[in-house]
């Protein structure tokens, strides 16, 4: 059963927010913003955090990129992130929260002095007819920031990726599993596990290694997980009706 755990843990993140080696930040965007604009009415008037857990993404080919989650240890319908690399430095701050009970994402920026936002509608995630086949194993214990993570290396025709996690934060990922989708996880799965899973799981580490391309190779890291906390207050922004271009 815990093998289990480990393994459909382990596939839906991985490939619910795929990581791309070309641009991880136009890539990330693409991956995680819809299309469609809204209005900002059905927003609460704002989202609060009490937990900072700071990641560091590196590819073959770019600069490391900081990617930082924002969590509400109360709430599963939202989680936020924030982004940091070397397009964005000293232009200002790049703020995202993904809305799973309005399946929305906003985006709240704060450059040259303006603070500005955008509601986009979350793609619709569709299964794929064609399902890749995957290899999995255990690959023992390590501890990361004093938390004992468990590790699961899982391979196909293009990856080996080692991905671990722990149970004993005092946060997880469950708004960010809200947005899981269940079809992508192989066949003879049960969903009921990955239910199990929401409630304790954050993952600490990935090492995607390509078989033939190393410029295609990332890691995602933690960095750190504090408590911290953080508001971001609709009235504070002017919204916007037009694309970004992503």
């Amino acid at each position: 059963m815990k093998t289990k755990f480990i393994i459909l843990l382990s596939l839906c993140f991985f490939f619910s927010m795929p990581v791309k080696a070309q641009d991880p930040t136009k890539k990330i965007m693409q991956g995680l913003l819809g299309k469609g604009k809204l209005d900002e009415s059905k927003l609460p008037e704002a989202y609060t955090f009490d937990w900072e857990f700071k990641t560091e993404i590196r590819t073959a080919k770019n600069d490391p990129m900081q990617m930082d989650y924002l969590i509400n240890s109360n709430s599963k319908n939202y989680f936020g992130m924030v982004m940091s690399s070397k397009e964005l430095k000293g232009k200002g701050t790049m703020r995202i929260v993904m809305d799973s009970k309005e399946k929305i994402s906003i985006m709240f920026m704060n450059m040259n002095g303006q603070n500005m936002a955008q509601i986009t509608k979350i793609k619709d995630q569709k299964s794929s007819k064609k399902e890749p086949k995957y290899s999995f194993k255990e690959i023992g214990t390590k501890t990361i920031l004093g938390y004992t993570c468990y590790g699961m290396q899982m391979e196909n025709a293009d990856f080996i990726t080692d991905v671990y996690f722990t149970l004993d934060a005092p946060v997880n990922f469950s708004a960010f599993f809200a947005f899981a989708n269940n079809k992508n996880s192989p066949k003879g799965f049960d969903p009921a596990l990955l239910k199990v899973l929401e409630e304790d799981a954050l993952l600490m580490e990935i090492t995607a290694v390509h078989k033939k391309k190393s410029k295609n190779n990332f890691t995602m890291t933690a960095i750190s997980l504090e408590e911290k906390k953080t508001d971001i207050k609709k009235e504070d922004y002017q919204f916007m009706s037009f694309g970004m271009g992503f």
